[in-house]
């Protein structure tokens, strides 16, 4: 989902990516604003960590918020697909509500009560009364418990500039363990940093999330790089991507309170990938 950001004076089109740990700019907008080069900085890709050149940023405003003085990531353009991206460096204060059904992004200070009638809320992991809580994700991702794929329990994770929802090798083997070994098909996921990943491509008869029963939900498989440095590797995870937020017509994800929550369930089939899928990083 993309978002109207001010440039000092020069709009842009940027992606809210609530699973990149920074923001970021393409190579085409640094050369048209003439920004200054920054210093290289180490960035999570989909396959391992990289270091890629940046350029300072002396203003960005956003949704009634302005910041100064930035360091951003410089990807290309051709992969990125939009003009740049806002990650949880900057959402991570405050509180995201995507609506989806009218396609708007707002942020707003943390902290304000979000309990709104029709809404199912789903743990995460830095709330703390929790009965089975789970540490906080590396980033400031709000990792949510008590998600169940096929009757297997597993934690879950928003990432808004996923195309498609990608669970790890674990959950595929857990899958596997209850309901019996499936042939899945493969196929190759791209990010923003050109890194690419063999992932196989499958489908859950029903993911359940916040309360939620979802039905039949395509999914694909493999060992992402954000499931090792958020120690998701060994147990049951998944990332959930557009593909599953777009089911419902509004998620607020309230970073200082540690809480998501899920608006509106819409009763339509997710897309199934066609194509190999380009995510952030």
């Amino acid at each position: 989902m993309g978002a109207e950001v001010d440039l000092g004076g020069r709009r842009a089109l940027f992606v809210i990516d609530t699973g990149a740990e920074r923001s970021a700019v393409s190579d085409r907008l640094a050369r048209d604003l003439a920004l200054e080069p920054g210093p290289p900085v180490l960035v999570h890709g989909i396959t391992a960590a990289e270091m890629v050149p940046t350029v300072r940023v002396p203003r960005l405003a956003f949704s009634g918020r302005r910041f100064t003085d930035l360091v951003l990531p410089v990807f290309p353009s051709a992969l990125l697909g939009a003009d740049g991206l806002l990650g949880l460096d900057v959402l991570s204060r405050f509180r995201l509500t995507l609506d989806l059904r009218r396609r708007r992004v707002m942020l707003a200070a943390s902290g304000a009560d979000v309990v709104q009638r029709g809404i199912a809320f789903g743990g995460a992991s830095r709330l703390p009364t929790y009965v089975t809580p789970i540490r906080s994700g590396r980033f400031s991702q709000l990792i949510l418990t008590h998600v169940m794929a096929d009757g297997v329990e597993t934690v879950a994770f928003v990432d808004s500039g996923a195309q498609y929802s990608i669970g790890n090798q674990a959950l595929m083997r857990a899958l596997d363990a209850r309901l019996g070994p499936v042939e899945r098909p493969t196929l190759r996921v791209y990010g923003v940093i050109g890194q690419s990943l063999l992932v196989r491509s499958g489908q859950l008869a029903n993911l359940r999330l916040a309360r939620r029963d979802l039905g039949p939900t395509p999914l694909l498989f493999g060992d992402l790089h954000a499931f090792r440095i958020l120690d998701l590797i060994e147990r049951p995870a998944l990332l959930l991507g557009a593909d599953v937020l777009t089911r419902f017509s509004r998620v607020t994800l309230d970073y200082g309170r540690g809480r998501i929550a899920f608006e509106g369930l819409i009763r339509r089939p997710p897309p199934a990938p066609q194509s190999p899928p380009i995510r952030s990083p």
